[in-house]
């Protein structure tokens, strides 16, 4: 394992008013940090059932548990996802499990 690749993890803080003064939501506060990483592959199996359950398995990165503080997003790429689960390896990794930032309320 080469932990060659990068992502980056983003926490977003709920900020005091959730609305404005003119009643329009306020967009969380996001804190994000780059970390390294390991490209896994989406088997056959897993991406065609994901697919029936209409939130599509798009890629899995394998983190050090000590990175990842539970964040929900993802930026690979300049492109953002959502993470669907997290795998705890058994090892001093955990496995993110990431589809489209579109499907995160329905989650």
């Amino acid at each position: 394992m080469e932990w060659q690749d990068e992502l980056t993890l983003i926490a977003e803080t709920a900020a005091e008013n959730r609305v404005n003064k003119n009643g329009f939501a306020v967009k969380p506060e996001e804190s994000a940090r780059t970390v390294f990483c390991n490209k896994k592959t989406v088997g056959y199996s897993e991406y065609f059932k994901s697919q029936q359950t209409g939130k599509l398995v798009e890629a899995k990165y394998e983190v050090h548990k000590a990175d990842y503080g539970g964040e929900d997003v993802v930026e690979v790429n300049g492109r953002r996802y959502f993470v669907l689960k997290t795998y705890d390896t058994g090892t001093d990794t955990i496995e993110l499990t990431l589809t489209d930032l579109r499907n995160r309320n329905e989650v």
